[in-house]
């Protein structure tokens, strides 16, 4: 009965050894796939999947090739996604560059067209108050003329770029 009893537990002590051993085997892709899985996730495609020269029938090949595919499409995916990325930044610091560029015309351009303006209005205020005398207002409407001009010039020319800027 010792015998038995010994014998009987170094049987079940073997079958529990092969059956760790088999099922360690058969585990060993699923875990070789995790692996891969979770290099994928942290956007690592550089491992593939290299099953052990098992059928190309077994299931577990396939989806460890479809791990891989799935590998390459993504990694060529994110890369599209990178470039496209830089493309649309390059794009935004160029907008952002024309539009600070309008804002500094737009600055210069009130500033010109002010100047002119408030020679013509002064002009205009002094004629007006009198206190031009007679000899001088030939000479206050002159520059009241040539301010008029040099604002109609600069409209002229501000409508020349509008036009430019519009490709009439």
């Amino acid at each position: 009965l010792v015998f038995l009893l010994i014998a009987g537990g170094c049987a079940l002590l073997i079958c529990l050894g092969i059956a760790f051993f088999f099922s360690r085997e058969f585990t060993r892709p699923l875990v070789s796939m995790a692996a891969l899985a979770d290099r994928m996730s942290e956007l690592d495609f550089s491992t593939q999947y290299t099953g052990k020269g098992r059928r190309e029938s077994d299931e577990v090949e396939q989806l460890g090739q479809s791990l891989n595919r799935l590998s390459a499409y993504l990694e060529q995916a994110i890369g599209e996604l990178k470039e496209s990325n830089d493309q649309l930044a390059q794009e935004v610091r160029e907008k952002e560059r024309i539009d600070n560029m309008r804002r500094e015309f737009i600055v210069n351009v009130s500033h010109e067209l002010k100047t002119p303006l408030q020679g013509i209005i002064g002009s205009a205020e002094l004629l007006e108050s009198g206190m031009v005398k007679e000899e001088d207002v030939p000479r206050f409407v002159g520059h009241i003329r040539d301010e008029a001009q040099r604002l109609v010039t600069l409209i002229g020319d501000i409508i020349r770029l509008s036009q430019l800027d519009e490709g009439v």
